[in-house]
């Protein structure tokens, strides 16, 4: 058994809702942008199709079930789900509240919230804002209240009693952040009796004070990992690029996987990420971000160095917990994909199950607090 905690980021935009109808079409799901990927290059893998599991709907409750059997089956810990909050509008939210009414099936699980206001620049159309993140009273109560209730069942991600809660765009906090992240300790401590353990993922507005204010901050390769070096590009003409004028833009996956592993010590609490492969030009028009050349083996090696990093650096306490997040687990329509496709069927998972547990041991001290 290995010592560290493997946590999946979990895209909810699997079943369809009364806003993306309005705004995307009748029945968009992120399947919708998925189908409609074409090659950018010779050789390149699009579209992505999925594997076992299918174009499911979320709406399906035994989808669902079946995709935490699967993650469980090859050493994923729990799914953290992200979570949509507009004012008195929550978004997507149907998975989470699908865990939440019945016991089964026990997946840890935790919430990030996607504090990110909604426009159709995400897939190359415009700037037009549709729904914009507030931070008003009424967005910090539905907060609040949301966590209390995912928090209150048993299943919720806790380290020595403190649930685990990850915001995705600290800088985006109101300023002076401090100020706004002690009042929402102060609340949620008030709503649960507990300690909130507050992550932040790393972007490229994160200040090192603002490291201060969590108790760790999550890598997300591709982009978004403190570099030591400057990030180094593809040349589109050696890869053939079939349109230049998309403006696209090609990186290594080796570069990428090195770049993260050689940032872990630029941030004092910062806990491992690692991903699959990263493709988003099935959403994106133009400007695509790809990385070239992930390969199975070349994620299993990464995966035993992040799961070697992660315990070093929580028995050092620099995090609370060994922790090791994947970015993602059905991002599909953005390439970081760790459950089957068609191409490559579970190969991921084995070769993410072959990196995990290639580095044994365990540390009584880290197990019992993730179950206490």
């Amino acid at each position: 058994m290995t010592n560290v905690t493997p946590i999946c980021f979990y895209l909810p935009q699997f079943h369809t809702t009364a806003f993306n109808d309005e705004n995307w079409g009748a029945g968009f799901t992120e399947w919708t942008n998925v189908a409609r990927g074409t090659p950018r290059y010779p050789g390149h893998a699009q579209p992505r199709i999925p594997g076992e599991l299918g174009f499911y709907d979320l709406r399906h409750r035994p989808v669902f079930a079946e995709q935490i059997a699967l993650a469980q089956a090859y050493g994923i810990y729990g799914f953290c789900f992200y979570y949509y909050r507009f004012g008195e509008q929550r978004e997507l939210d149907m998975p989470v509240r699908s865990l939440l009414s019945s016991p089964h099936p026990n997946l840890p699980f935790c919430l990030c919230w996607a504090n990110e206001s909604w426009t159709r620049a995400w897939d190359g159309r415009s700037d037009q804002l549709i729904r914009e993140q507030t931070y008003d009273e009424v967005t910090l109560t539905g907060l609040i209240d949301d966590l209390a209730s995912a928090m209150a069942d048993p299943r919720y991600i806790r380290v020595n009693g403190r649930p685990v809660f990850l915001i995705y765009q600290t800088e985006h906090l109101p300023s002076p952040v401090g100020e706004w992240i002690s009042e929402f300790r102060a609340r949620l401590r008030e709503k649960t009796a507990a300690d909130v353990m507050l992550g932040g993922v790393y972007s490229h507005g994160f200040k090192p004070e603002m490291a201060k204010l969590l108790d760790f901050v999550v890598q997300f390769p591709p982009h978004r990992v403190p570099r030591a070096q400057k990030r180094a590009l593809l040349d589109p003409a050696a890869l053939n690029v079939f349109e230049p004028e998309r403006g696209d833009y090609f990186e290594a996956y080796d570069a990428v996987r090195d770049a993260s592993l050689a940032g872990l010590n630029l941030i004092e609490n910062l806990v491992p990420g690692i991903c699959p492969d990263w493709d988003n030009s099935s959403r994106r028009p133009k400007n695509a971000h790809v990385l070239v050349g992930s390969t199975p083996h070349k994620f299993e090696g990464w995966t035993q160095k992040a799961v070697e990093a992660s315990i070093i650096r929580a028995r050092a306490g620099k995090i609370p917990a060994p922790f090791l997040f994947i970015n993602a687990w059905n991002e599909w329509a953005e390439g970081a994909v760790l459950e089957p496709t068609w191409a490559h069927q579970r190969a991921y998972l084995e070769a993410f199950h072959r990196g995990l547990v290639s580095v044994q041991g365990e540390d009584d001290k880290f197990v019992e607090a993730l179950s206490a």
